[in-house]
């Protein structure tokens, strides 16, 4: 259901926001990014990790050019999160390539000294003389078995090379002239346990050792679970950075010839980095409780809120007896809905409401819905408030249809 549970250090960003620029509006603060990244501090191991910025997670301008003033690169698993790398001026070596069908569109970006991860045989026979002639670094995505379909374990995914596809992958590659150097999984957003990395190294190692590769790189991917969500396809104790030590332990055993462990984490790194802050705008009281309607909602904005509860919390904080309240947005629809929580009946018409952890996801995921994007407000280190994105007006939307 979620909870009225406060982070109260977004109390005084959301009613600036709300005043200066209107809700419904996304907030987003690059302290936060900047302190869940020094989580991983606790990792300790006998190799370096290095950090990759999911650009799909959160694709924001300023995001890209803070995250790569810090030194680190960028992951990008489409043709226009390569273009907007591109245009930030970030170094092709410090962009990874990854996601599927990359045979379609990524030969006609001449970058050199790019890193692609390939995902299948159609893309290593695809791309593999321009990888050599662009002097590409090359890796190969593995599917492994601890990849499975969260709804339906039973079937596996649409990801990465099997054995038999990975052996032959490497031959390709060799006729081409080219040394892969880095081995790559992606298990599962929210990954339960750290034993999922460990099972996953486990298996790759024995396919490398079977078709003679040794990595120089292994790259875990992402999938850390966002402290503060409670999903429907999460444990209420899901990996955090310190369990990687784990992780770190298996990659010196089993692949001892690995320079750096890599890490390609977008929720985690972002999620609580953001908030969606809405007025309540209208109220409507039934038997079964109150209908709390707001300037957004889940079909516009909040999607994810399908399968997974926020906390939120309104502004002012109010005192009342609790009732069942459903949060709603502005669309006409049954489906637009928040939550449905208990909240003291005195919350009302003008009251602010914070949706926590909105900082991965929502803003790729969000839809206009006859209503344009909201603006997005950058918080920078000195907490000053900018604007990210503006407002859609109605001709942007109208142009677009």
């Amino acid at each position: 259901m979620g909870e009225a549970t406060p982070d109260e250090s977004w109390i005084v960003p959301a009613v600036e926001a709300a005043r200066r620029f209107g809700t419904p509006c996304y907030l987003f603060s690059w302290p936060h990014v900047l302190r869940a990244l020094d989580e991983f501090s606790s990792i300790r191991g006998h190799i370096p990790v290095r950090h990759w910025l999911s650009l799909k997670s959160q694709p924001l301008r300023r995001l890209v050019k803070e995250w790569h003033a810090t030194g680190r690169g960028i992951e990008v698993v489409s043709e226009f999160e390569l273009e907007g790398a591109s245009i930030e001026r970030i170094e092709p070596s410090s962009i990874i390539v990854n996601g599927m069908a990359k045979h379609r569109w990524l030969s006609k970006y001449p970058l050199e000294g790019l890193r692609v991860n390939f995902d299948s045989l159609e893309e290593v026979r695809g791309l593999a003389l321009i990888a050599k002639r662009r002097a590409w670094h090359v890796g190969l995505r593995f599917a492994v078995g601890m990849q499975f379909d969260i709804d339906d374990p039973a079937f596996s995914t649409q990801f990465g090379l099997t054995a038999s596809e990975a052996r032959e992958a490497v031959l390709v590659l060799g006729e081409a002239g080219i040394v892969a150097d880095t081995a790559h999984f992606h298990l599962m957003s929210n990954v339960a346990s750290p034993t999922y990395y460990v099972d996953a190294i486990t298996e790759i190692a024995g396919i490398c050792a079977e078709i003679g590769f040794a990595p120089r790189f292994v790259d875990c991917g992402g999938g850390l679970p966002c402290p503060g969500d409670d999903q429907d396809h999460c444990e209420k104790e899901g990996t955090a950075p310190a369990d990687l030590n784990l992780v770190m332990d298996a990659v010196k055993k089993l692949l001892p010839e690995a320079e750096e462990l890599w890490l390609e984490n977008g929720r985690f790194l972002t999620g609580r980095a953001g908030v969606l802050v809405l007025t309540v705008v209208d109220i409507k009281e039934r038997p079964e409780g109150r209908y709390l309607v707001c300037d957004g909602g889940r079909t516009n904005h909040a999607i994810v809120s399908e399968w997974e509860r926020h906390n939120l919390f309104t502004i002012p904080q109010r005192h009342g007896a609790k009732r069942l309240t459903t949060i709603c947005g502005p669309t006409c629809m049954a489906f637009d809905r928040i939550c449905r929580i208990n909240l003291p009946e005195d919350v009302t018409r003008g009251d602010l409401v914070v949706w926590q952890n909105a900082g991965a996801y929502h803003i790729p995921w969000e839809t206009r819905f006859s209503h344009g994007w909201a603006p997005v407000i950058w918080i920078d280190e000195q907490s000053t408030m900018s604007k990210a994105r503006d407002r859609e007006t109605f001709s942007q939307w109208w142009r677009s249809h």
